[in-house]
Parts: structure tokens; C-alpha cells; sequence
């Protein structure tokens, strides 16, 4: 029952209730802003159902091309990239947080020295680094690299640049270092494991911290996925290539308001996803987690 319930509430309601209605409520927001006239609007709601449907010939308004396969190329683009981003934001949360909960941990529970030069360094460069704008380092890219720059390189300025990765690393931070004090964790660590340093891997003091900052990091990370995607955008732009946002706003500045449902239906529809996926693994892994977030 517990089961059909979840499925009703985030699969259903959360899921496929919000991208309908919110995919709608977008576009009808973009066309009042620009003063549509009302059959703009009808002929909005049929491409909307033609969409929903699966018509095949949704739209073959730009090039011969419809909507549909205009969004599934820029797609093909955006989301692997975005995914690449996530890797990196989460690994360097993860190389951050375990160098400074271990630092932590040897200090006040082993009465080790207060650790600095290395760990001092990268805090200040992280802080630096988080301060630059996130398209005056594409323009330092594209100085570099030109117009056509490794894809990896582009994922590790979305998260490097702008706040993503020192952000992820001082939320984790901040969580692990607040289980170091704990009755279970000071239990855990009675039992002499290492100390896990450089990642939180199983078995070690920062393994124990991550897994119990888990129920909050992973929707955490979920909650960067819409400010990944829109760093992602801002690459296209810079860059030139046929993206998901830049497709986005191309439909924007020409008025093509079957595709920019098509583009608006597809990012909400992933939120929805990666919100499900979040919930998912919540309600399976962390179920008294997954009731207080309801």
C-alpha cells in the first residue's frame, strides 16, 4: 500500500501532473508576454496534445524537421554533458569533504596537530575559483581551446567556476563534520578503521560520515541538476553548438512555440525524473528520510 501511495504521489502527481501542467503554464506565460493573439494560443494547445500523443509529424514548422527530432539532437548534446558535470560535482565534493572531515576527525578525536599548507591552499583556491563568473571562463576557454574545446573541459568549468563544486564540497563538509561528534560515529571508530583521507571509501571514519550524510547529499546534488543544465547552456552559447538551451532559446527569439514546448516539456519532464529517482532512492534506502521530506 506504502507502494502505491509513492507511485501516485511522485510518479503521478509529482512526476507527470507537474510536467503537463508546468509545461503549459510556461509557454502560456511566454505567449501572454508577447501578446499573442488568441488563435496563437489554439494552435499552442494542438501542437501541446499533437506532443502528448506522440504524433509523429509534431510540428515540421523549422527546416522540415519536427519539434520532436530538434529536441532529441540538442538532448543528445545537453544531457550527456550535463551528466558528465554531475560526475565531476560529485567527486569533488566527495575529495573535499573527505580531506576535511578527516582533518577534522584526527584533530579533535585523536588530539592530532591542526593540519595546513595543502588543505589551507585548496580551501583558498576553491574560494577563488568559485568566485569567477562562469562565463569569464568559457572566454578563458575559448582563448585556449577556440571553438571547439574537450567536452571534459567544459563539464569541469560548469562545476569549477561559479560556486557548483565549492558549494557541494562545503554542504558535505559541514554534514560530515557534524557526525564526527556522535555517539555511533565515536562507536564506529573505536573499532579502528582508517581514516579515509582522500575519498570516503567503505570501511574507513569518512565512509561512516558520508553514509550517514547521504539522506541530505543526494537530494542536495538532485537540487544542482537545473543550475547544471543552465551552465551547460551557457557553453552552447559561447560555443556554438546545438544544444538543449541553446535550442530553447532559439525557439524564444523566433517565436517557434511548438518547439519551445517541445524544449520546456523536456527539461521539466527531466526535473521530474531526477526528483523521482531522488525520491526513489530515499523511500527504498532511507524510508523515514523519504516521510520527512514528504
Amino acid at each position: 500500500m506504502r507502494f502505491l501511495r509513492f507511485l501516485a504521489l511522485e510518479l503521478g502527481l509529482r512526476g507527470v501532473v507537474f510536467t503537463l501542467v508546468g509545461t503549459l503554464a510556461l509557454v502560456g506565460l511566454y505567449l501572454a508576454s508577447i501578446g499573442a493573439p488568441a488563435e496563437q494560443y489554439m494552435k499552442t494547445l494542438g501542437a501541446f496534445w499533437s506532443m502528448v500523443t506522440l504524433n509523429p509529424d509534431f510540428s515540421l514548422e523549422t527546416a522540415g524537421f519536427s519539434a520532436g527530432e530538434i529536441i532529441s539532437s540538442g538532448a543528445a548534446i545537453t544531457f550527456p554533458l550535463a551528466l558528465v558535470s554531475l560526475l565531476f560535482l560529485v567527486v569533488i565534493a566527495l575529495v573535499g569533504a573527505s580531506a576535511s572531515a578527516s582533518s577534522t576527525y584526527l584533530r579533535t578525536v585523536q588530539g592530532g596537530s591542526k593540519s595546513g599548507g595543502f588543505g589551507a591552499v585548496g580551501g583558498l583556491l576553491a574560494s577563488i575559483l568559485s568566485a569567477v563568473p562562469l562565463f569569464v571562463g568559457f572566454w578563458l576557454l575559448y582563448g585556449a581551446s577556440g571553438m571547439s574545446p574537450s567536452p571534459m573541459l567544459i563539464a569541469l568549468v560548469v562545476v569549477a567556476l561559479g560556486g557548483l563544486g565549492w558549494d557541494a564540497t562545503r554542504f558535505l563538509t559541514l554534514d560530515m563534520k557534524r557526525q564526527i561528534d556522535t555517539t555511533h560515529t565515536l562507536v564506529f571508530s573505536t573499532l579502528g578503521p582508517a581514516v579515509g583521507r582522500a575519498l570516503p571509501l567503505p570501511g574507513t571514519v569518512t565512509g561512516y560520515l558520508l553514509n550517514s550524510a547521504a539522506p541530505r547529499f543526494i537530494p542536495y546534488v538532485a537540487g544542482k541538476v537545473p543550475a547544471i543544465i543552465g551552465g551547460v547552456t551557457i557553453a552552447e552559447m559561447v560555443f556554438n553548438f546545438p544544444g538543449l538551451g541553446s535550442t530553447l532559446l532559439d525557439a524564444l527569439v523566433n517565436m517557434h512555440t511548438d518547439t519551445l514546448i517541445a524544449a520546456v516539456f523536456v527539461l521539466l519532464a527531466v526535473n521530474a525524473l531526477v526528483t523521482f529517482l531522488v525520491k526513489s532512492a530515499l523511500f527504498v534506502l532511507y524510508p523515514r528520510w523519504y516521510e520527512k521530506a514528504l
